[in-house]
């Protein structure tokens, strides 16, 4: 087991919900963008039938998709939050780089800031696109490489202990999501995170 996945199993207790929905520091602006891109994303794009949220946290999106969206965390601390913030969800404990679920049964997968924490996150990629229908979609952002996210260690929300933390170029997105057809592809919020949406050919 790699230690990003260690830290994720055994340690980390960062609520990105109490983060958002209070004022703890820089990061709650963010947060609260990324709730409401995201779920501006999901009422556009989304057929809101058969969700999952991969890598759902505490609950920061999931909370407000429809009841049965699964919400997949590696965190078991994350979930039981989870419980309190989004009952109305089907929550499970696993990686998303062994994604147990089976093939061409979603319409949608939400994956919003997590890709960045995973070792490998091309397994996740070629995961959710088994695991989603012909023409399902997958949204979601991920950290854009700029010199901004050096500051962010002076947040008071920072988990200064996360031992893995990737950014990205518009291109290794591309790369990454080879196997989808891009519906849409930008910056958001001063350019810190790139948003996709993205299509299973």
């Amino acid at each position: 087991m790699t230690l990003a996945k260690k830290y994720y199993l055994d340690e980390e207790t960062y609520d990105w919900v109490d983060a958002a929905d209070h004022l703890r520091g820089v990061e709650t602006i963010f947060h609260r963008n990324r709730r409401k891109v995201m779920l501006d994303l999901v009422r556009k794009y989304s057929s809101r039938s058969l969700l999952l949220d991969a890598g759902c946290g505490t609950g920061l999106i999931l909370q407000y998709l429809p009841t049965g969206t699964i919400g997949l965390d590696i965190n078991p601390r994350n979930l039981k939050l989870v419980r309190t913030y989004a009952p109305q969800s089907l929550p499970v404990l696993a990686d998303l780089e062994n994604l147990p679920i089976r093939d061409n049964i979603l319409t949608t997968v939400i994956c919003t800031e997590t890709l960045e924490h995973l070792p490998e996150p091309e397994k996740a990629a070629e995961h959710f696109h088994r695991v989603l229908k012909p023409n399902g979609i997958l949204i979601g952002s991920v950290p854009h490489r700029t010199f901004l996210w050096r500051f962010r260690i002076l947040s008071s929300t920072c988990p200064h202990s996360e031992p893995f933390h990737n950014e990205y170029r518009m291109e290794e997105i591309q790369v990454m999501l080879k196997t989808f057809d891009f519906i849409l592809l930008k910056y958001s919020l001063l350019r810190l995170n790139i948003v996709f949406v993205v299509v299973r050919k």
